[in-house]
């Protein structure tokens, strides 16, 4: 089968931030592969902005070093010789109005050169810190309104953190509707550009076996891990502000608990697709105040203050919470998130627990987001021979090994979607809010001292009290088991 090429609109992208980590490590190898795929229209051009100075052949050599090391295959001449063509540098104190008056006329002398009128993309690829400065210096320079002849528009992309809390994200939103509207934002979460995680709604409803048993009827249990084997890796001040809870689960995890347990849309596009996500976050609850300290659990691994040099540090390193659904559908449904570094693995996987009062046994379905992305059926077969003994088979399907051609990265597919207007994969205003109101209330009560904070042992599967809330719950943990596309063994699909 043919790959597939989208349609994309020529654009400047405009990167803020381009000698930073996010540019080096994610951004500028995406718009290699995006190149040497020959994906970007020819007059697509690419301006690095930064404050202390680059030059064309340093952003090359960064990206030559970020796509060798990674993919361990050398750099195509051809590829790198484009984007020395497309690549243009802009030295500039982004805190500086009278500056973005110099960016305009360079973005405008791009235009002239090129003569089209290009979609103008700004990604900030910078601290959340900068987000307000940056956007208000954009907006006031008219470099919000599109190309100078107005047939094309501007378009901002922004990573997260949306907001520290509630109020914050707020005004975060306030200081971008002052210069954008909601159209033009696209607010990146990478989960979501993830293959697997773009396939859940088409594995539910394309599916008739599955989309007829995904409810209340037929699952007990919906259960969302997202553990990381490494601890904080340096990201101190980050790390130390944010927290488990802020920085996975308010954004990356709820987003997938919509998508799993979300109505269907009417049709498969982008408003209808958010209109259901924002109706179920809506749906979504905390615990009940006098149930927080039952219903979830914070922690914090065995060497974390050694790492951020302090005695006293109560940030958690790990969360553990206990939502319901107050819908028809999910009605007594538990579902259950957990999320820490320094854990026994790196995975992201969500499960449904299926189970019969009438039935000893229990199905298990899981989506693999990360690493192996695959889907996993857990059965209850008769073991061959005279006995009447039961084995649990496992029926996988596994990315890399059923489906031979390369998918994108998440990074590709945020950069090919907003080239082409599709908001699809990006988080909007009202669903940052929505998710902000279910993890307040639970950020309130932990800062109440007398809150505890686990510690548990590096390299294990969090606190005990965090498999004491599955079972209270009804169900445990399941991904220290469970066998995805078979990493340690033979196929048993």
């Amino acid at each position: 089968m043919g790959k597939q090429t989208p349609t994309l609109t020529p654009a400047i992208i405009t990167i803020f931030g381009i000698t930073g980590d996010l540019a080096k490590r994610k951004l500028l190898p995406s718009l290699y592969h995006l190149a040497n795929d020959g994906l970007l229209p020819k007059s697509t051009k690419i301006v690095g902005v930064n404050r202390s100075g680059t030059t064309v052949d340093a952003i090359l050599s960064e990206i030559k070093d970020s796509v060798e090391s990674n993919s361990q295959v050398e750099c195509r001449t051809e590829t790198l010789e484009w984007l020395r063509g497309a690549l243009s540098a802009v030295t500039m104190d982004v805190t500086d109005q009278f500056e973005y008056s110099r960016l305009k006329s360079e973005l405008d002398s791009i235009e002239d050169m090129t003569g089209t009128c290009l979609t103008r993309i700004f990604y900030l690829a910078i601290p959340s810190t900068m987000f307000d400065v940056v956007i208000d210096r954009l907006g006031k320079q008219d470099l919000n309104t599109g190309c100078q002849h107005g047939e094309a528009e501007s378009r901002l992309l922004i990573e997260k953190p949306f907001g520290y809390d509630l109020e914050s994200a707020k005004e975060l939103i306030a200081t971008i509707q002052s210069a954008f509207n909601e159209e033009q934002v696209y607010r990146i979460d990478h989960y979501l550009a993830k293959e697997t995680v773009q396939n859940i709604l088409t594995f539910r409803f394309q599916n008739p076996l599955f989309a007829n048993i995904w409810d209340s009827k037929h699952v007990s249990h919906i259960l969302v891990t997202a553990a990381e084997s490494i601890g904080i890796e340096g990201r101190v001040a980050f790390y130390e502000q944010t927290g488990a809870l802020r920085d996975l689960i308010q954004s990356h995890l709820l987003q997938l608990v919509a998508l799993v347990t979300m109505e269907k849309p009417e049709t498969m596009d982008a408003k209808n697709i958010h209109a259901q996500k924002v109706r179920l976050l809506k749906q979504l609850l905390p615990p009940r105040p006098d149930k927080i300290s039952e219903e979830t659990v914070r922690g914090q691994y065995d060497t974390y203050e050694k790492e951020v040099d302090s005695d006293h540090s109560d940030t958690e390193t790990f969360a553990a919470i206990h939502l319901s659904i107050d819908s028809p559908r999910w009605q007594n449904v538990p579902v259950l998130i957990r999320t820490g570094k320094a854990m026994a693995e790196k995975v992201t996987e969500i499960t449904l627990v299926y189970a019969d009062e009438e039935l000893e046994g229990r199905n298990t379905l899981t989506i693999r987001i990360q690493p192996n992305e695959g889907i996993v059926l857990d059965l209850r077969i008769k073991r061959p021979g005279y006995d009447d003994e039961i084995e649990h088979v496992q029926m996988d399907f596994c990315y890399n090994k059923e489906l031979r051609a390369s998918h994108p990265n998440a990074y590709e597919r945020v950069l090919v979607d907003a080239l082409r207007g599709d908001k699809t994969l990006f988080t909007t205003s009202e669903e940052i809010l929505a998710g902000w109101k279910i993890t307040e209330p639970i950020l309130e009560a932990w800062t109440a001292e007398q809150y505890p904070l686990d510690i548990y042992k590096t390299g294990s599967w969090g606190p005990k009290r965090a498999d004491d809330l599955a079972e209270n719950a009804g169900t445990q943990w399941l991904t220290d088991t469970l066998n995805i596309c078979n990493v340690h063994g033979d196929n048993k699909g």
